[in-house]
């Protein structure tokens, strides 16, 4: 009875295990083709403005893809193209919440350095929180003091939050010096 009972179990056990790997590898696919869709027509088109609908819909796929598929390779990436679509929508926090989830969730991520500069970037030009953006800025440079971008920050820092009047003043005191 037993043998006979484990001969009908076994093929609906290994059937409905790989069901699941099938759905997921099919959803996998399905959202990778919405993905590349979005990303065609967002970047078919260079000379006009951002489609605001069709970045938003990106920023959700991207978002999808990588909750739904943590592990994968391409999920960090997803996730920081998630970030600059929010960076270049003005979108601020969505932009961090995005860097912050790469940092936290995939420290060798390739672009590392990248990702932590544009939190600076993104608190001084579109928060314009400049003691936010000096800390970021100074973890950039305390983490790749080497890098031709750190010294570049120094005058960043030393200018973070002053007017052009103020910058141009300034420079013509030095000039005068």
């Amino acid at each position: 009875m037993y043998k006979l009972l484990f001969v009908f179990l076994l093929p609906v056990c290994l059937f409905s295990c790989t069901g699941n790997s099938g759905k997921d590898n099919s959803e996998k696919e399905r959202l990778l083709g919405q993905i590349k869709e979005s990303e065609k027509v967002m970047y078919d088109d260079t000379l006009s403005d951002v489609n605001v609908s069709v970045a938003n819909n990106a920023i959700m796929l991207y978002s999808r893809y990588a909750n739904e598929f943590p592990d994968d390779t391409t999920s960090a990436e997803y996730i920081f193209r998630a970030g600059e679509l929010c960076k270049a929508l003005k979108k601020g926090k969505m932009a961090l919440n995005y860097y912050e989830k790469i940092e936290n969730e995939y420290p060798s991520y390739g672009k590392m350095q990248l990702v932590i500069f544009m939190q600076g970037f993104v608190n001084e030009t579109i928060l314009g929180d400049f003691e936010k953006a000096k800390y970021h800025y100074e973890r950039y440079i305390a983490k790749y003091p080497k890098s031709p971008m750190s010294t570049s920050l120094k005058t960043v820092i030393e200018n973070l939050g002053k007017s052009d009047e103020e910058l141009m003043k300034e420079f013509k005191n030095k000039e005068n010096v």
